[in-house]
């Protein structure tokens, strides 16, 4: 919650695994760097740093990158410190873009081969209709803060309405089920007058909660989700962005992680906690589908009717009915999984701590493991030429010959 210390979310939190996963995400240290330290609110002097052009950098490539993917025919990646690199020869070059914020990117996603938006840290969102060689700030964590502020104030005066019109009516004292609406409002108003005090505190701190994925529907529309719940979505190629909590669910603002969207429209987002909703609407409104697990899911991959979420320790959890029935795979591997790709066999890629690959057939379901020497934490995975992946982490760009047999411990 914004404005808030992290050891007093932690504390408010009893769950042990959350705890963990909050502070240390099973004790990565790429998840240390994601998102325990950006969740604080940012300082005026560190604002100013975050909301100034990136820097250019003379090994950018080999810095911490979070995501990866493909423009047409060039690879686009983005990082830390407003790092944006692409490629048009395969990553054998790379070049570094404009960008005009120095804010931690963490997620990319692209509509056509041009147009596509970044999200990032202090609420950053922004779009490129140039296929990543430039970019424009559209959104920042104080349109945020502001829109969550005008949000709480309107819910805390809407249940105070719900009150006076039950006092009014003269039905609190009438009955028992009266009295049981009344206490409910009750307690829905505590908790809603928290909140805004809690929207207020992040408008006077400033912009402090990340965006952690974005995903593009189409030139007009997307959808960015982030800590606490943020979600926020465009509908005229990012000349507006809104708050779209409404249609959503989430009394203890967990964070989401992902989104995901089939070529078909069925739509998935994953969260802390385990978290897992279903949209049929575009995102207009979520279902939460039953618990598979709880810890936090980190990622989401689809492909036609079949969706992958996975996340904390390597569970892995897979639908081939759109999410109506969901099934767990045997992963002997006990990694955090924090990204995964569709191969174009359809297979899955899945990726994480600890330099491991997983590479999931879909018909058998068979998972092999490919342990990068380097040991770092990836992140995100296009693919490459013949059996290569291009894979993203803390190290930057590496690439992956998945035709090698698995490297032991």
């Amino acid at each position: 919650m914004p404005g808030v210390s992290k050891e007093g979310l932690l504390a408010h939190r009893g769950n042990v695994e959350t705890m963990l996963d909050r502070f240390k995400l099973n004790g990565s240290l790429f998840a240390v760097w994601l998102l325990c330290f950006s969740v604080l609110a940012v300082p005026a002097s560190a604002e100013d740093f975050v909301f100034s052009p990136a820097i250019a950098v003379s090994d950018a490539p080999s810095l911490p990158l979070l995501d990866i993917a493909r423009a047409g025919e060039r690879l686009v990646a983005i990082g830390e410190r407003g790092l944006v690199i692409v490629s048009d020869d395969e990553g054998e070059n790379w070049r570094q873009a404009s960008v005009p914020v120095s804010a931690t990117l963490t997620a990319l996603s692209f509509a056509t081969a041009r147009k596509g938006w970044a999200v990032g840290h202090a609420g950053v969102i922004l779009h490129t209709d140039d296929a990543g060689n430039s970019w424009q700030r559209q959104f920042d964590g104080h349109d945020a803060n502001q829109q969550f502020l005008d949000y709480t104030s309107k819910q805390v005066e809407k249940i105070k309405g719900q009150i006076n019109g039950l006092a009014m009516a003269g039905e609190s004292e009438a009955s028992d089920s009266a009295a049981t609406i009344l206490a409910d409002l009750e307690y829905k108003l505590e908790d809603a007058i928290f909140a805004q005090e809690d929207a207020q505190s992040a408008v006077d701190t400033g912009p402090a909660d990340p965006f952690l994925d974005v995903l593009a529907i189409s030139v007009d529309t997307a959808i960015a989700v982030g800590a606490y719940g943020m979600i926020y979505r465009t509908d005229n190629a990012g000349k507006t962005w809104h708050l779209a909590a409404a249609g959503i669910e989430n009394i203890d603002r967990y964070h989401y992680y992902a989104i995901a969207r089939s070529e078909h429209g069925q739509m998935f987002l994953s969260g802390e906690a385990g978290l897992l909703y279903r949209s049929t609407d575009n995102g207009s409104t979520w279902e939460r589908l039953d618990e598979l697990y709880d810890g936090s899911l980190f990622g989401l991959v689809v492909n036609g009717h079949s969706a992958v979420v996975f996340g904390l320790r390597g569970n892995i959890f897979r639908s081939d009915d759109d999410g109506n029935t969901w099934s767990q795979w045997n992963n002997p591997n006990e990694y955090s999984l924090y990204g995964g790709s569709v191969l174009a066999d359809g297979g899955v890629v899945l990726l994480g701590s600890g330099g491991l690959v997983l590479l999931v057939d879909q018909q058998s379901s068979e998972i092999r493991a490919l342990f990068d020497p380097s040991r770092t934490t990836f992140s995100a995975a296009v693919k490459g030429a013949g059996s290569e992946l291009l894979v993203v982490g803390m190290n930057g760009v590496r690439r992956i010959n998945t035709a090698k047999e698995q490297v032991n411990d």
